[in-house]
């Protein structure tokens, strides 16, 4: 459950009161209150089991605000009176939480499908208050603003949106999604907007914006899959194409894959190719032509061109890397080979913070 400034302003309020020390956590243990607490504390299974029963855990009492994707309080101490003041708190943000719902704005509802904090009935009345038709072909863009507010990126980007179709709301601190109308069943309209915020932030701010596209739906119930496929598209993409921002879900289909390698498989295949024999070929300049040449489709004259050497420079490498490792990269079955253990190796990488 995300909580946007207003909710953790008031949450806070409520925590502030009480005559003890208090954290807030969300559903996986990261405290959120206080501000600037990032720690990630390992919630006991007990507790994951049953949230809304106060539980003493190593000398502090916990306690979820409800069980379905609950917030988690804990309170030093172990006393009855902890237990109680635990049990009030939990309540309050619970009154609070179904306050904050029952008065959403059109953002705030979207916001609340995306995230899949409401489905169901709840999620049909919240449309049809807001006039958000149910069935109309959609999709979500994630972006993600490494060093910007999220309400700052909102101002920069309110012209770049189509106000009257599609709805731009906040999901994280450095984060917007978009619920974007789609008319095109090729995707053109949606690579261009996302080209345009691209270009727009990076006018106004000097700085990228990481972009990632769902698969549409028909059907404003799969809001919910299409705001996780928009992000796990940045978190697949920034592995596996670090000079790229803008990533596509639907056409990550092998990194997809791979990212469910185990890291340790995904190092061993890697390593028959890139291991300490082979550190001084594969140099940046030697994979930065490799790459370039699998862009371009295995074609040697377009590749030699967009590298500013001469065509007989690209096979003198090519050939030095078959004679290296024994693949032909101007075949079509050793390309793949060669790309597929180059992404496992990737794979194997510490991996960038997920979002």
């Amino acid at each position: 459950m995300y909580l946007d400034h207003r909710i953790m302003a008031k949450i806070s309020g409520i925590l502030e009161r009480i005559d003890m020390s208090a954290l807030l956590m969300d559903s996986t243990g990261t405290v959120v209150l206080p501000e600037g607490d990032n720690r990630q504390l390992t919630l006991p299974d007990a507790l994951k089991r049953d949230p809304t029963t106060p539980m003493v855990y190593g000398g502090v009492t916990l306690i979820g605000t409800e069980e379905n994707q609950p917030l988690f309080i804990c309170l030093h101490g172990d006393s009855q009176e902890v237990k109680n003041c635990a049990l009030l708190c939990a309540e309050l943000i619970n009154m609070l939480m179904r306050v904050d719902i029952g008065q959403a704005t059109r953002e705030q509802s979207v916001r609340l499908m995306l995230r899949g904090d409401v489905d169901g009935a709840e999620l049909e009345s919240l449309a049809a208050e807001h006039e958000i038709p149910l069935e109309c072909e959609r999709c979500v863009l994630y972006l993600y603003f490494q060093d910007t507010e999220a309400d700052d990126a909102q101002q920069i980007l309110k012209d770049t949106i189509d106000q009257e179709n599609d709805i731009l709301t906040e999901v994280g601190r450095h984060s917007l999604a978009l619920l974007k109308r789609v008319n095109d069943s090729n995707g053109e309209e949606v690579s261009q907007l996302a080209a345009a915020i691209d270009n727009t932030f990076l006018m106004e701010t000097g700085k990228p914006v990481y972009i990632g596209v769902s698969e549409p739906r028909s059907d404003l119930s799969g809001a919910h899959a299409a705001f996780e496929e928009a992000r796990s598209a940045i978190n697949i993409g920034r592995v596996y194409h670090s000079s790229g921002n803008i990533f596509f879900y639907n056409r990550l289909l092998l990194e997809r894959f791979l990212s469910e390698m185990p890291v340790d498989s995904s190092a061993r295949y890697s390593s028959l190719i890139f291991n300490r024999q082979t550190a001084r070929l594969f140099n940046d300049e030697m994979i930065h032509t490799i790459e370039t040449f699998f862009e371009n489709s295995l074609n040697l004259s377009e590749t030699a061109r967009k590298l500013y050497i001469h065509r007989n420079t690209l096979v003198y490498r090519l050939e030095k890397v078959q004679r290296t490792i024994g693949l032909d990269l101007r075949s079509f079955d050793d390309a793949v080979t060669f790309k597929m253990m180059m992404l496992l190796g990737k794979n194997a990488l510490p991996k960038k913070n997920r979002l």
